[in-house]
């Protein structure tokens, strides 16, 4: 629970900031980041905006894969990914039970959006997925050990 509490604090102390001083956009590296306030009412790309299933959709999905360790056994790196992409995700929906929009504020030259620090875990998580997935780890027990299978008789 580490990293969903990590990404919630870090979202939003970052909007919190963003909304109260972020007047003007600025360069943080100019040419290539640079900082601009904007609401986004849709979820990616600001892809379906104003719908009013998008939040209920978001939260199930978000209910889903908190829920998904407690059934299925898997491994450190797919634990953390599933925190950081749950984090973001509730990071996100914070925002859009207050405000009905999420605040963004992070462009990258060559990228076709502006996003936020949740978006960015969700991002970073669901690459640690990935890489467990194609590394094919291992499930462990909860004591952390290696689970071993019994050899069959």
């Amino acid at each position: 629970m580490f990293w969903v509490t990590f990404v919630i604090l870090m979202d939003q102390l970052s909007k919190m900031i963003v909304e109260k001083y972020l007047v003007q956009p600025f360069f943080a590296i100019p040419g290539i980041l640079w900082f601009t306030y904007t609401r986004n009412t849709g979820i990616a790309f600001g892809m379906f905006s104003r719908s009013p299933w998008v939040l209920w959709i978001t939260f199930a999905v978000t209910f889903l894969l908190a829920a998904l360790p407690i059934f299925i056994r898997c491994s450190l790196l797919t634990r953390v990914g599933l925190q950081m992409v749950v984090g973001g995700a509730i990071g996100n929906m914070i925002d859009r039970f207050r405000f009905g929009y999420v605040v963004d504020f992070i462009s990258v030259r060559y990228f076709p959006a502006i996003f936020n620090i949740a978006d960015s875990f969700i991002t970073i998580g669901g690459i640690l997925i990935l890489l467990s997935l194609l590394r094919g780890e291992r499930s462990f027990a909860d004591d952390g050990r290696e689970k071993r299978s019994e050899p069959k008789t």
